[in-house]
């Protein structure tokens, strides 16, 4: 699926859109976060944060947002992983936690 973009910019932005789509089924929403991750573009974990400070999202789809995020610092290290804590839902907290304690 992801193989059929020309470059990595027009893949973000799909993965983007389906991320933040509501009416997208919880596993594409779940999938494009987890493949969000593996992703060091600020456009990209600005919408991972934006999913996992919806407190009426689904706990799945706010874990996938966490684990990303997570993976995403874990690489960089350019953002203050405690702000984002401050913001976003419980199951992404945790999910963040956990990977940092398993660091």
């Amino acid at each position: 699926m992801l193989d059929d973009f020309a470059n990595e910019k027009e893949r973000t932005a799909f993965l983007l859109e389906m991320l933040l789509n509501r009416n997208e089924s919880l596993e594409n929403r779940d999938l494009a976060a987890v493949y969000l991750g593996h992703f060091d573009s600020e456009e990209a974990l600005n919408s991972l944060i934006e999913c996992a400070c919806n407190d009426h999202e689904d706990a799945r789809l706010l874990t996938a947002c966490g684990d990303a995020i997570a993976e995403i610092w874990d690489r960089n290290k350019t953002f203050d992983i405690d702000v984002i804590l401050a913001q976003v839902a419980v199951p992404t907290q945790l999910e963040i936690r956990g990977w940092l304690g398993s660091k």
